[in-house]
């Protein structure tokens, strides 16, 4: 499993983005995943309070949040000076799972254009305007 941070051209080049996590201070630890050729950046968030999550800890709201997965359209898109570190515990909840977490990607993107062809469902309207696959449409 690959764990990378987003480089600053990704968040200079998305900012105009609501849902894309932007935290320059204490950026997001990411994994990366990719689907059909294209390339996929999956963060580790804590306080997830939806499903489209694998939990790395569900006691305290930790895992990888589909709903905020990325497309990483530049190789450049990858921050390469900074080495990530994440806590033992969720590494643990992580190691030998890449299939899984590719499986799970898969799924939720096959949610996300299965609930886009229903808006006037509520439920699928939250799903598609909390995603983040919204701005890479194009790609998925």
């Amino acid at each position: 499993m690959v764990f990378i941070f987003l480089s600053p051209a990704f968040y200079q080049d998305h900012a105009d983005c609501p849902e894309i996590e932007q935290k320059s201070t204490r950026p997001y630890v990411c994994v990366q995943v990719t689907i059909a050729g294209v390339p996929f950046a999956v963060p580790l968030r804590s306080n997830i309070n939806h499903p489209h999550v694998l939990w790395t800890d569900k006691a305290a709201k930790c895992g990888l949040d589909f709903s905020k997965a990325v497309v990483l359209k530049k190789p450049d898109y990858i921050d390469p000076s900074r080495k990530p570190h994440i806590r033992q515990n969720e590494f643990d909840a992580l190691r030998g799972k890449e299939f899984l977490v590719q499986q799970r990607l898969m799924q939720y993107i096959k949610s996300y254009k299965k609930a886009k062809r229903r808006l006037d469902v509520p439920r699928n309207q939250r799903l598609c305007q909390y995603s983040t696959l919204q701005y890479f449409e194009e790609l998925i």
